[in-house]
């Protein structure tokens, strides 16, 4: 199985970017991320894709550990930052899709 995982933040600072993808990677360090670029559907934020493979035991512990509410299904699944408890403030959105 493969996932993608679309990830907005709250920031187009280098730096920012460069914290929130250095923390993904302590989660899974297997991950490919895309490079960031500036998200049109918000000022001030930006974008970015991180995909890998996973196994289906794998999927529930990393949601989890990205965010405590999911809405969907777990093979695709979103969750916003301003109302639920991202891995960290300034992850604005994310979306989790599953493919087999």
């Amino acid at each position: 199985m493969f996932f993608r995982l679309h990830v907005i933040i709250s920031s187009e600072n280098e730096k920012d970017e460069k914290l929130i993808k250095d923390l993904l990677y302590q989660i899974r360090p297997t991950l490919s991320i895309s490079p960031a670029r500036e998200y049109a559907g918000l000022k001030d934020h930006s974008e970015f894709y991180a995909t890998d493979d996973i196994t289906p035991d794998q999927v529930q512990p990393l949601l989890n550990q990205l965010n405590n509410d999911w809405d969907g299904a777990q093979d695709d699944c979103i969750c916003y930052g301003f109302n639920t408890k991202m891995f960290h403030e300034l992850v604005y959105y994310l979306g989790f899709t599953l493919f087999e």
